[in-house]
């Protein structure tokens, strides 16, 4: 029996790095195609629909290839399971997340951290990927405000002046910004040098 009417849905723009999470219904899967356009930039969009057979298609746009990538997926496991993932098929980076709204966030993360080793490891190898179009300004700067935000939110020391507790964490090129998931309120966290490495993992709470 279905027991959950709705399921969030998350990708990476390619081109502006955005994070775009929708919330998808049953009801309105049923209507026909949609399209999730990245509202930063408006230069990637997902694309999801239910096809005759009753499995769910997407179009899922691509962090690392020129294309974006084509899955299907049985609305028993869109619908209810908490957390899934699509790769993208050459690099095996995750770039789409379906799942309940607090899985996909922690997932995010994790993401925003693999890539951040990716792009760190490629820097080493290539001395010329400075000037490729890369997501972050320092990988290793922001991948250290990442670990400490995730472990403050893991003892539930982020909180915003509303009351509540739940926030969604996204990534931007130079910081991180930790949003309420009830008002919308947002903190910025700096995370362009090695000083706001260590001011991020020096903090006690965070006070949106």
């Amino acid at each position: 029996m279905d027991t959950r009417t709705k399921t969030t849905v998350a990708y990476r723009c390619p081109h502006c790095g955005a994070i775009l999470t929708f919330d998808v219904t049953r009801e309105r899967l049923d209507k026909g195609k949609m399209s999730m356009p990245c509202i930063q930039c408006g230069k990637s969009h997902l694309e999801i629909a239910k096809e005759p057979s009753g499995s769910i298609s997407l179009l899922v746009p691509c962090l690392m290839c020129p294309h974006a990538h084509p899955y299907k997926i049985s609305p028993e496991m869109f619908f209810e399971k908490e957390i899934y993932s699509f790769p993208c098929s050459f690099t095996g980076i995750d770039i789409c997340f379906i799942g309940e709204s607090d899985y996909v966030d922690d997932e995010i993360i994790r993401s925003g951290r693999e890539i951040a080793d990716m792009i760190e490891e490629t820097n080493e190898e290539d001395s010329n990927a400075k000037d490729a179009n890369v997501m972050v300004a320092d990988t290793s700067v922001m991948r250290e405000v990442l670990f400490a935000i995730g472990n403050l939110q893991k003892d539930e020391k982020i909180k915003c002046s509303c009351g509540s507790s739940a926030v969604k964490v996204l990534i931007d090129y130079d910081k991180a910004v930790v949003t309420c998931k009830v008002c919308g309120k947002k903190k910025e966290i700096a995370a362009r040098s090695r000083f706001d490495a260590n001011a991020a993992i020096d903090l006690d709470e965070i006070i949106i």
